[in-house]
């Protein structure tokens, strides 16, 4: 793929973690969502699905495209406390853990941003 190619690609998985979290924030507040618009695995969101196919091919090797997984999987963690929460009835303590999902989103968010800076500031054009 292009350096233009992996730079939208980039972005439509940034938009679809945008997406995830907005359900997750819409489940916090009492709606219903359907489990496809926020799944609870790291590998069945489509963010997900991004990294561990044409993310890992082009930028696995990369440190900072390591730290996008790792925070990507420790907030599916968090996600699945505010489940357990939510089953277990206690939504205070689903919106305190909330809270923390929204911080490490941040911190995801913020990391592929950098990723984006270092795709466009290599010299290759092919990934």
């Amino acid at each position: 793929m292009t350096k233009h190619e992996a730079l939208r690609i980039v972005r439509q998985a940034k938009s679809s973690h945008i997406r995830w979290r907005a359900y997750v924030l819409a489940r916090l507040a009492g709606m219903e969502i359907e489990s496809v618009q926020a799944p609870l695995h790291h590998k069945e969101c489509n963010f997900g699905h991004w990294i561990y196919h044409e993310g890992f091919a082009a930028f696995g090797h990369w440190p900072l495209f390591q730290d996008v997984e790792y925070t990507h999987e420790l907030l599916h963690s968090v996600y699945l406390l505010i489940h357990q929460a939510l089953h277990d009835g206690d939504r205070s303590r689903a919106g305190d853990i909330g809270k923390q999902l929204v911080g490490i989103s941040y911190s995801l968010l913020e990391t592929i941003d950098l990723l984006q800076e270092e795709i466009q500031s290599v010299e290759q054009e092919e990934f």
